[in-house]
């Protein structure tokens, strides 16, 4: 992602569905899965939203993986669930990467608890496969 160019996120698979799309710190828009870089198993619309307000917006009520963040999931070729430190590139800087923010093991214990259940959703199974296809496992920074 370059310098100036926005910051949305995808939402999981059904995540739409918690919001009522008239949110006024969210732009909302689609892509359809076909037509971009997602797994083969998805088809159809696939929801991504913008804050308005980032990086500041409401935490109680952001997407899961804006939550979750700065952890994300990741599989080995083994299938074993880690989460890792995210490797994305941000328009913004953010304190917890910058500054080498220790992140308290309760919220780590939790956001990999809500990640297993979530790999349960054979979609989700799939994005978290996909997406950890794509990374080479020599340079992640696993946390658990």
């Amino acid at each position: 992602m370059s310098e100036g160019e926005d910051m949305v996120i995808y939402l999981l698979p059904g995540e739409e569905k918690v919001f009522t799309k008239e949110e006024d710190w969210l732009i909302w828009d689609y892509d359809y899965a076909e037509d971009y870089d997602f797994p083969e198993s998805w088809h159809g619309k696939v929801y991504y939203v913008k804050c308005t307000t980032a990086p500041v917006c409401h935490r109680e009520m952001r997407p899961l993986q804006c939550r979750f963040f700065p952890l994300t999931p990741h599989l080995s070729e083994d299938g074993t669930l880690h989460l890792i430190l995210s490797p994305i590139e941000l328009p913004y800087t953010c304190p917890l990467i910058e500054e080498k923010t220790e992140l308290e093991p309760r919220f780590i214990k939790a956001v990999y608890t809500v990640w297993k259940h979530l790999l349960r959703d054979p979609l989700i199974y799939d994005l978290v496969e996909f997406d950890s296809s794509d990374r080479d496992e020599d340079q992640l920074n696993i946390v658990i």
